[in-house]
């Protein structure tokens, strides 16, 4: 969810700068991404990412359940 976010915060920005802004190895942030890619979260664009529409519904729907759990 944190690498979910940083794309969708920042999108259009290179991996490496990414991972710097997160102290992660390039290597490792980029087999994050893909990860994410595969299951249809994110999308690659000439330069850096930006979150699918589905990426977008997951991270709604997170916000939303951690919104309802707090005022539980």
């Amino acid at each position: 969810l944190d690498v979910l976010r940083l794309i969708g915060a920042n999108e259009g920005v290179r991996a490496p700068d990414l991972a710097a802004r997160v102290g992660r190895e390039v290597v490792r942030f980029k087999a994050d991404v893909r990860r994410l890619k595969a299951l249809g979260l994110t999308e690659s664009l000439e330069v850096g990412y930006r979150l699918s529409p589905r990426g977008h519904a997951l991270l709604r729907a997170v916000d939303a359940r951690a919104t309802t759990s707090a005022e539980a």
